[in-house]
């Protein structure tokens, strides 16, 4: 009998696609699944959605507290080794949590297992090529912190994690993380132990204009101010958790991708040549080694 897997799905007036969030997670192929779903506080018909389900899901319906009460309420409801977690707007394919369970067996000792995903729009159309193209593995805290905290990860619906860990890390900051509560979670991860990326595309991550990070925002300027303000919460917030629990860590802003990425944009700092030599030579990104070998290709040509 291998391991009880908990998917837990966070919703908040999604009721439109629901549905098949719900019923991606019931229909897997590995046999051992609870699923349990959080309403928080949904004024669409989401909860009409969620009754129709019965007892085959465990429901907590809640006030609104945001995404991050939503992971906390889930997480407290759960019982299994493994929690895996499930935006309500996007879909597992069947073998997700098997695979997940297989990596498990072959890395008992780690805390994260995470995964491509797919991006699809609203009516479920394949748009681009899987996402993240690179995948980190083992213990990667070193490179975590030359990159100033950042690392490849997906979003929610990608993160697996071992219940042990989230014992140590839950419950999560509520107030500021609404939305993004994924970040708490996973980027503390690599801090805690070893994660396992796979490389296939086990989730469908839907676009559908009211995603975060996709919604409409009066304002260019306004968008890209988000994002920075959202990436030094959640840097902010990174390093008060590993001081809490003890983690020595050196993370600076100054070497966060995203958040250089998105300042250029908003200020022009770093001066566009900077950001080029960033992304160039940024270690992490693995760009010098291929730099390297394209010196190597052009050298033995001549």
């Amino acid at each position: 009998m291998g391991p009880l897997v908990s998917v837990i799905i966070n919703n908040y007036n999604y009721e439109r696609f629901l549905g098949d969030a719900v019923e991606s997670a019931l229909y897997q192929t590995y046999p051992r699944v609870e699923v349990i779903l959080v309403d928080d506080g949904s004024t669409d018909s989401s909860r009409e959605v969620i009754a129709a389900y019965g007892s085959r899901i465990i429901q907590v319906l809640k006030e609104n507290g945001g995404q991050a009460s939503a992971f906390n309420a889930g997480f407290a409801a759960s019982r299994g080794e493994i929690c895996c977690l499930l935006d309500a707007d996007d879909i597992f394919l069947p073998d997700k949590v098997e695979k997940i369970v297989q990596a498990w067996r072959q890395y008992p000792h780690a805390l994260l297992y995470y995964h491509r995903m797919q991006v699809v729009d609203a009516r479920g159309t394949v748009k681009g090529r899987p996402w993240p193209s690179s995948l980190w593995v083992g213990y990667i805290r070193d490179k975590v912190e030359r990159s100033g905290g950042w690392w490849p990860r997906p979003t929610t619906s990608a993160l697996c994690f071992a219940r042990h860990y989230l014992k140590q890390v839950l419950p999560m900051p509520e107030e500021g993380f609404r939305l993004c509560a994924d970040a708490y979670v996973g980027d503390l991860a690599p801090f805690m132990g070893a994660v396992v990326g796979l490389p296939e595309a086990l989730t469908l991550y839907r676009l559908h204009g009211r995603n975060y990070w996709s919604a409409p925002v009066v304002g260019y300027d306004n968008e890209i101010k988000r994002k920075a303000e959202q990436y030094i919460f959640e840097h902010k917030q990174l390093k008060k958790a590993l001081r809490k629990m003890g983690c020595t860590a050196t993370i600076a802003l100054e070497r966060h991708l995203p958040y250089l990425q998105t300042t250029h944009v908003l200020e022009g700092k770093p001066s566009f040549w900077e950001m080029t030599c960033h992304i160039l030579f940024y270690s992490t990104l693995g760009y010098p080694a291929r730099l390297k070998q394209l010196a190597k290709l052009i050298l033995k040509k001549w």
